[in-house]
This record gives C-alpha cells, sequence and structure tokens, in this order.
C-alpha cells in the first residue's frame, strides 16, 4: 500500500463526504489529485484492494452509499477491480451523484458500464487546478463536505521543523555559494531543488532513482524504486515519495543491524555495490 494512505487514511466519521473510487496501481497518479482536495479540507473516503471478509465488504458497500458524492479515477485498472466497479456501479443504481475523471483519451464508459449521462472531467484537456474546480462544482458536493485542512509531508511536519537559525543559515550558505558561483565557478546554474531531503544518503538514492538533476515533487511522485550503497540515517523524507514500493538494501548493513523503514514496503537484498 502506497505511503500516503497511512499519513492521509480514509475519512470514516458520520460528516458528509465524498467517496473516491481509484485501483491500487492508480494510487501514485491519483495522490496528486487528493492532496489539494485535502488541503482545501474536504472529507475523502477510499478503499484500496479486495475485502477481506464478507464483514469488510458490507461495511465498505454502506460507506459507499452514505457518500455524497462518487468521484471515479476512470482506468484499465479499475475496471478490473470488481469491488471498486461494483460499488460504483451500486451507487449508480440508486442514482448517486458520479462524477469521473479521465486521464487520458480512452472511452471506459461500456467497460465500466456507466450511463451516458454520468459527467466526465478530460484531465489530460485541463491546465493547472481547473479539474479541482470541476470536482467542487460538481452534482453532489456542497460546503458540507469541507472540514479542516489536511497537511501531509512537505506541507506540514517536515516545514514545521523547520527553524529560524536553520533558515538563517541557509540564507548564509546561499550568499557564499552565490559568491563562489560568481567569483570562482563553483556551481552550474541547474534548477534547484523543491524537496529537502537532509538525510545525504537517501538524497543520494532518490537522484539516482530521478537520473539526476533537480528533486521536484512532481518528479519525486513517480519514484517507485530505491537503490542504496548504504542506510541512511533517517527514513523520515520517504514520505515525499507517495509511489515509493520497492527499496534495495545492502545485504552486509543488515546483517550488522541496520535500521529498516517503516511502511508497507517491498525489501530487497543487494551486494551493496550499487551495481
Amino acid at each position: 500500500m502506497k505511503n500516503w494512505m497511512k499519513q492521509a487514511p480514509p475519512y470514516e466519521g458520520d460528516q458528509p463526504y465524498l467517496y473516491l473510487a481509484f485501483a491500487r496501481e492508480d494510487a501514485g497518479r491519483v495522490w496528486k489529485l487528493l492532496r489539494p482536495l485535502l488541503a482545501r479540507g474536504c472529507r475523502v473516503w477510499y478503499c484500496v484492494g479486495p475485502a477481506g471478509s464478507a464483514e469488510e465488504l458490507l461495511r465498505r458497500q454502506e460507506r459507499c452509499k452514505k457518500a455524497a458524492l462518487t468521484v471515479v479515477y476512470l482506468t484499465d485498472a479499475l475496471c478490473a477491480d470488481r469491488d471498486s466497479k461494483s460499488a460504483v456501479l451500486v451507487n449508480q443504481k440508486y442514482n448517486r451523484p458520479i462524477l469521473c475523471l479521465d486521464p487520458d483519451e480512452k472511452d471506459r464508459r461500456l467497460s465500466m458500464n456507466l450511463r451516458e449521462t454520468v459527467p466526465h472531467v478530460c484531465l489530460y484537456q485541463l491546465p493547472g487546478g481547473e479539474w479541482e474546480s470541476a470536482v467542487l462544482h460538481a452534482e453532489g458536493f456542497s460546503q458540507d463536505i469541507l472540514g479542516e485542512p489536511i497537511r501531509i509531508g512537505n506541507d506540514g511536519a517536515l516545514i514545521k521543523r523547520l527553524t529560524l537559525s536553520f533558515c538563517a543559515l541557509a540564507l548564509l550558505l546561499a550568499a557564499v555559494s552565490f559568491a563562489g558561483f560568481r567569483v570562482f565557478g563553483w556551481f552550474s546554474p541547474a534548477a534547484r531543488d523543491e524537496l529537502q531531503i537532509s538525510d545525504p544518503v537517501l538524497q543520494a538514492a532518490v537522484r539516482q532513482a530521478l537520473g539526476g538533476g533537480a528533486i521536484t515533487e512532481e518528479r519525486a511522485s513517480e519514484v517507485s524504486f530505491l537503490r542504496f550503497r548504504e542506510l541512511p540515517e533517517s527514513w523520515e523524507a520517504l514520505s515525499l515519495l507517495p509511489a515509493l514500493e520497492r527499496i534495495e538494501l545492502p545485504q552486509q548493513t543488515l546483517l550488522d543491524g541496520g535500521e529498516l523503514p517503516d511502511g508497507d514496503y517491498v525489501i530487497e537484498l543487494g551486494g551493496g555495490d550499487g551495481a
């Protein structure tokens, strides 16, 4: 399960909420859409993967039917997800408001058994945050769905940990770096990192996964695999990588008692030479 799902669990309260239907395979892309909604305070309930029992399946169906609005991230993976497809079609049967988000030009209405009257938002045609406006103005959406804003990862805990002394030090380093560039040509004018990863080992692994260049929020959201030659001192910044699934660690370091990262990651053992 993607790391962001632990930081932004589905809403389980009694206040109005929307149901976000998506496939497990699309979790990394869905996070880009979900994050701004959470920042607005939208209460969002979702479920991923097959239900573990008949009781859990029944509970999921009840939560789906109680949603004020169903938002569907419509992909081939979702069409193949029997439980999610069934939940969406039950809401359609009872004429509950539904809005589909299409990530590409493929028409999946028949595959999903959706009515022609179900509105669709073509994400690939909309610039900026216009898709967000479409959700906020969809039938079934109301101010009652909005609660307390939720900040995740780089927007929350990490920023709060920045202190005035660190900011002063950063400004000083920036001034020294600029002077060094102007006088000695120390640095090339490469794009700056948007995401600040304090642990140098973890930062190097992320940059290697990206093939070099700046570590931006958009690029980091696509990282699904990291390889390490040595263990970092802190795994905290993994929260900035919502699509991360696999981590290769040096076998010898683990034998020496190294600490594993928290989360549902697939851990692979390597020789530690980076090959």
